[in-house]
């Protein structure tokens, strides 16, 4: 089980690098183009967890070149561009700006890259101090 694991581990690697773009950020053409090829290169009964785990490997890609930003109040575009090239920076990689609008925040901004979360709201302060009063 384990080999099939790695070896599972090793092909989807693969796929995700022939994904990539010049810029080493996953391209959709690339991606359209691998997934057009698979059934030629893998019987059917191999497609299925090869398919599950490429799919895994692009939505972490992709969570990982965008700053999700949630905000109480405005935003202007320029902000967003600010904060995605802030974290362009931090990260070293391309990250886009995808801004909504969270009144429950009640003020500040949350911003999540990939798994990363950086919350800079009324409420995320407001829990942790609750949190740490109740701890206390």
């Amino acid at each position: 089980m384990a080999k099939k694991d790695k070896n599972l581990q090793k092909v989807t690697a693969k796929l995700a690098e022939l994904s990539r773009g010049a810029n080493g950020q996953i391209d959709a053409a690339r991606v359209k183009a691998v997934l057009a090829e698979l059934p030629k290169a893998f019987p059917p009964a191999q497609l299925r967890p090869i398919l599950e785990a490429f799919y895994a490997v692009i939505a972490r890609e992709l969570r990982f070149s965008e700053a999700r930003i949630e905000y109480a109040g405005t935003l202007d575009a320029g902000t967003a561009k600010a904060i995605a090239a802030h974290f362009s920076v931090l990260y070293n990689r391309p990250i886009a700006p995808v801004a909504t609008e969270n009144t429950a925040l009640l003020g500040g901004l949350r911003v999540q890259v990939g798994d990363d979360v950086y919350d800079a709201s009324l409420a995320g302060t407001l829990a942790r101090l609750r949190a740490s009063l109740a701890s206390a």
